[in-house]
């Protein structure tokens, strides 16, 4: 499909799907678009993981809450990326370029690797890594 846009998410943004906090707009617009299909978004399969964790610590989510919010983020059959060498070794070589943590780092490198834009509302990561030219905050 020609002209279809491509974006990478890190787990911050999907995160404020389900919440009402700055950036949050941002990220359901980033969400509506990839629903409409005028956007792909990809993200390394840890997001599911980061996701559960993240969920796991709410007050207001039992186990059922948190599996039926993973279920419904599968469903909108977001790209998941299972890690490669490739993504492996760009993941460890910006983490200690960035001095960010693997988990930072496996979004922007996967980002980097596919040649796109990766969207992060996380400010500490977007500030020591801000120098890539793909990263943005919302």
């Amino acid at each position: 499909m020609a002209g279809r846009e491509e974006a990478v998410i890190d787990a911050s943004v999907a995160i404020k799907w389900l919440s009402d906090e700055e950036g949050t707009d941002a990220a359901l617009r980033l969400r509506d678009v990839h629903i409409e299909g005028t956007t792909t978004l990809s993200v390394p399969n840890l997001l599911l993981y980061e996701l559960a964790n993240a969920f796991r610590y709410k007050p207001d989510f039992d186990e059922e809450k948190v599996s039926s919010v993973i279920v419904d983020i599968l469903d909108l059959e977001i790209d998941l990326i299972s890690p490669s060498r490739e993504l492996i070794d760009k993941t460890v070589e910006d983490a200690y370029l960035y001095r960010i943590t693997i988990y930072e780092s496996c979004y922007l490198a996967l980002g980097e690797l596919m040649g796109i834009i990766v969207y992060t509302s996380d400010k500490k990561f977007y500030e020591k890594a801000k120098l890539s030219s793909i990263l943005r905050l919302i």
